[in-house]
């Protein structure tokens, strides 16, 4: 804000009443002012002397060493240097004078304010707010025009231009009656009054407000605001277009047959279909506005405005009822603008169909896998299974001993460890000429195990194959039967395993003649038979028979010096079969990897190295291709979602998908840089590229 002291001149020099004539003569000379404050001893204002009070001593012919005592104007006019520039204007002007001494609180002289500092900041003042006007005018999206009391036009603003069909150049400073007689604002320079018109001739939709421009009570001119109703109209039907968008969303939303519920982004329920409300058993006015955490926080909307992350076909107990929930994010320019979630409750009852008809499919695809394991683990041997910790190799030395003798072998471990690729060294090992036959009693039903171990004969039940089929133990006469999850057959199948395993003979389902056979066992499992066995769900006799020689496989956390070799074993594979050339893993990955429990042990590291090398084909493994939970080393794992049967698991778009996050969160890290996305991701600028155009990935900085 102007005051005194920011504009007024600085004084340097500064006269006394002893001083003379022919000194304020000199002082006038040096300083070139019209006046220069006249001070005491202790600097402080007495008064002042002009250039009016020397001219009249010369006149009078006074001496040169005249004293200024009886020659300067006394008091001086002084201001504050805080007084705002409004206080000095108005000294100036009532007082009559040419200039103001600004002082200090403590009355000492710091400048002069003069008629020229004020002129000077007037103008300022003037082309300022002149240049402020012409931007709001400008910017005005209503029409702007005004004429002086001659009627000439002073001003038209962008927006009248455009309504009117004119331009500025050729109407400025031309009487308006000669270039637009439709706009009737001369006749406002006679009424003085406001008038509203309707329309402007020519100009259709464009109505106009005149007003009339007084100056010291006196007509000095007249403004048009002109509006243009056609964008109004615009926007009306826009409105109208909102509006049964509206109408058609709430008769959709009332009709769908499951429930619907919209939350905004302060987690405010905003929408409710009549499902919902049945489902809930509530109101409109019971849910609208509420916070949804306070009315179903089984749904745990808020995380998804937290995360932004879609969350489908999660099964949910709500309200003690079981439900499908699908959970979306409501994104508007990249910002989460609320979520939506949608409940399924209603004939739930063939959902426990689907999941058998999952559960099978999957038995048969363990069946399969464990039937390709066999065919690739056929030249397999000890020295082959990739390790050389000292805790590994224990196990080795131990497998080797008992690979030489007939007794049965008990492998324990957790699930992932690779019991079964123990099972087939050993029986390599073994030079027992006869298979290596597998059996997972966990996959298989429970009616089927007994005609899978034992084989059947003809006719023995509905769909039996003709001519019988041999058993699993007739199948590894002279070599090696695996049975792996050993901890998960049933009792009744137990007592017959183990008369098996004593008297080497049985007889096939629905068969009478004895089969004897010579077969090596090694059974495998990841349950704690002791525990089982106080249970009453495994058989002490049947224990005691299995753990002749018993072999624990370690867990992965207790050999994590075989990560690296491990991690290359993998990598080298997946390289083979996805044609990739990835070459390793970078330091911090492998710290990661040092850090992590693996909880599903060599497996849970295969498939972690099989998913990176879906998303990156060349280059190091790097953290951005690992798992969410691998890369959080707090080691909170993400909520899994349950895959209902009325799902379908798509492995490309799958993988696809989690290709194009990672591309994106490597260009956000790296702010848009191509070049050190690369970088991040390990892969080269070509290959970059490649998949930028593969996803239709546009990232702008």
């Amino acid at each position: 804000m102007d005051n005194a002291g920011t504009i007024c001149n600085n004084l340097t020099v500064f006269l006394k009443p002893e001083d003379t004539l022919l000194e304020a003569i000199v002082s006038f000379s040096r300083a070139r002012l019209d006046a220069i404050p006249v001070v005491s001893e202790k600097n402080e204002v007495l008064g002042v002397m002009t250039k009016h009070n020397l001219y009249k001593a010369l006149l009078n012919k006074l001496s040169m060493d005249t004293p200024l005592a009886d020659l300067y104007t006394r008091p001086a006019i002084c201001v504050g240097e805080e007084d705002p520039f409004e206080k000095v204007y108005m000294t100036i002007v009532r007082k009559r004078i040419g200039q103001v001494v600004v002082t200090k609180p403590e009355h000492k002289p710091v400048g002069m304010v003069t008629k020229l500092n004020l002129i000077d900041k007037l103008h300022n003042r003037s082309e300022r707010m002149a240049g402020e006007l012409a931007s709001l005018l400008d910017a005005l999206e209503n029409g702007v025009l005004a004429i002086n009391r001659r009627k000439i036009i002073t001003v038209l603003n962008p927006a009248a231009e455009k309504m009117l069909g004119v331009e500025s150049k050729n109407m400025l400073g031309r009487e308006i009656t000669t270039v637009l007689p439709e706009i009737k604002l001369s006749d406002i320079l006679f009424t003085g009054t406001v008038k509203n018109c309707k329309t402007i001739t020519g100009s259709p939709g464009v109505v106009a407000k005149y007003l009339p421009v007084f100056r010291h009570g006196i007509i000095n001119g007249a403004i048009a605001v002109l509006h243009d109703l056609r964008e109004y109209e615009q926007v009306a039907q826009e409105l109208e277009s909102v509006k049964k968008l509206q109408q058609t969303f709430a008769t959709v939303l009332e009709m769908a047959y499951d429930g619907l519920l919209v939350i905004d982004q302060n987690e405010t329920i905003t929408t409710a279909n009549r499902s919902i409300l049945e489902f809930l058993q509530l109101r409109q006015k019971d849910l609208l506005g509420k916070k949804v955490q306070s009315i179903i926080p089984e749904l745990e909307l808020e995380e998804i405005i937290h995360t932004g992350l879609r969350d489908q076909g999660d099964v949910r107990i709500i309200r003690g009822i079981r439900c499908i929930v699908t959970r979306l994010p409501m994104i508007n320019d990249g910002k989460i603008m609320g979520a939506v979630a949608k409940v399924t409750f209603r004939d739930l009852h063939r959902l426990t169909d689907l999941v058998n008809r999952l559960e099978k499919l999957e038995n048969q695809i363990s069946f399969y896998r464990d039937e390709l394991s066999r065919v690739s683990h056929h030249d397999l041997r000890l020295d082959d299974i990739v390790g050389d910790s000292p805790v590994i190799q224990q196990v080795k030395n131990m497998c080797r001993m008992a690979a030489q003798s007939i007794s049965t072998i008990l492998l324990i471990g957790e699930s992932g460890t690779g019991k079964g690729i123990f099972a087939s060294a050993i029986h390599n090992e073994s030079r027992r000429p006869g298979p290596f036959i597998k059996v997972n009693c966990a996959a298989l039903p429970e009616n089927l195990l007994e005609s899978e171990f034992f084989g059947y004969e003809a006719g023995a039940f509905t769909g039996a194959r003709k001519g019988g089929k041999p058993g699993k133990f007739e199948l590894a006469d002279g070599g090696t039967l695996l049975l792996d999850e050993i901890g998960d057959m049933s009792p009744s199948l137990q007592a017959k395993i183990l008369r098996v395993l004593q008297e080497r003979e049985f007889e096939r389902v629905g068969g009478t003649k004895t089969i004897s056979v010579n077969v090596r066992v090694i059974a495998a499992t990841n349950r704690e038979l002791e525990q089982l066995i106080t249970e009453g769900k495994f058989r002490e006799d049947l224990y005691y028979r299995l753990n002749v020689i018993t072999v624990s496989i370690p867990p992965l956390r207790e050999r994590v010096d075989d990560l690296p070799s491990l991690s290359s074993y993998f990598i080298m594979k997946y390289n083979e079969i996805l044609d990739a050339k990835v070459t390793g893993l970078d330091s911090e990955t492998m710290k990661l990897f040092m850090q992590h429990n693996w909880r599903g042990n060599v497996r849970e590291l295969e498939n972690v190295i099989e998913r990176a090398l879906n998303i990156t084909q060349e280059g190091k493994i790097i953290p951005l291709h690992l798992p969410q939970y691998l890369q959080n080393p707090s080691g909170v794992k993400p909520v899994k979602p349950q895959i209902t049967g009325t799902d379908q698991i798509d492995l490309f778009s799958t993988v696809a998908s989690a290709e194009k996050e990672m591309i994106l969160r490597a260009i956000e890290k790296a702010e848009g840089n191509r070049t050190k996305a690369a970088q991040l991701l390990s892969i080269s600028r070509t290959c970059l590229y490649k998949k930028l155009r593969q996803h239709n990935i546009q990232y702008k900085r």
